[in-house]
């Protein structure tokens, strides 16, 4: 009888431990105390790993050498026959996929439009950038997206998703999206990768992104050099196009967000 004592108190002691530990984890990943911590072990990660990159993909910046180069005037909008001209090039070299990270609200003008608009048809697949708007009601709290105008929308065989990152507390971007995914309506990687031929599950969830490396998996071009490369330079690659703010300094950036990197490099990508 001494030694069954002995057995159910050792086995109750086993399974108290047990419970505390996961009633702790549980406090540490829903209680903002343990934000810090999750967000830590997410960035270290990263510090002490690394991942093989399996797609070409080309980011092409609107930096400020490109503004100076090509003459053009930040805040306004880029003269959208040099957009004509570099999807032309992407097409005639056969690239895979173009995301254009630029938001083609409006039409502009019907010569220039209509060139943009026919450079986007000749490609093998592309996407549009698309906005987030507040729903704005006193007794309901939501979003919905703002999609590119037409002839646009239509060129890009309504290939959309909304640009949209959810930074946390300190700023840094983790999550690939605010909401579960796949949601209502896609974000911009969601429809670059199913277009990009990636397996996506189907299961509404949280999601966290990767970092492959400081600077991403991505080659950065400015835009200035884009459409002197060579023939076949882009042939089979993933292309983003996008503006480059003036500068990467964390709270100073327009278009740059702090990654897990940020922690040691002190800058935003």
């Amino acid at each position: 009888m001494k030694v069954k004592a002995i057995g159910q108190h050792e086995l109750f002691k086993s399974a108290l431990g047990a419970a505390l530990a996961v009633l702790c984890g549980l406090m540490l990943w829903k209680m903002p105390l343990g934000e810090p911590w999750v967000n830590a072990s997410y960035d270290y990660l990263f510090r002490f790993s690394a991942h093989a990159v399996t797609n070409r993909v080309t980011l092409i910046l609107m930096d400020n050498e490109a503004y100076d180069y090509f003459h053009q005037v930040r805040g306004q909008p880029w003269n959208r026959g040099l957009h004509a001209q570099l999807l032309n090039r992407l097409a005639d070299d056969g690239c895979a996929l173009v995301v254009f990270d630029s938001f083609f609200g409006q039409t502009n003008n019907p010569a220039s439009d209509d060139a943009i608009a026919e450079a986007m048809r000749r490609q093998h697949h592309i996407v549009l950038m698309a906005k987030q708007a507040q729903v704005t009601h006193p007794t309901l709290a939501g979003a919905q997206p703002i999609l590119p105008a037409e002839p646009f929308l239509s060129a890009a065989g309504t290939n959309w998703g909304v640009a949209w990152l959810d930074p946390d507390l300190d700023s840094i971007v983790r999550r690939h999206w605010p909401f579960l995914s796949p949601g209502p309506y896609p974000s911009l990687p969601w429809t670059a990768a199913r277009l990009a031929g990636a397996s996506l599950s189907e299961v509404p969830q949280e999601r966290w992104l990767r970092y492959y490396g400081r600077d991403g998996a991505a080659t950065r071009l400015s835009y200035r050099f884009a459409l002197d490369r060579p023939t076949n330079y882009f042939h089979g690659q993933i292309i983003f196009i996008g503006t480059a703010p003036e500068t990467s300094l964390p709270g100073s950036e327009t278009d740059k967000f702090r990654t897990a990197y940020t922690r040691w490099t002190g800058e935003s990508t």
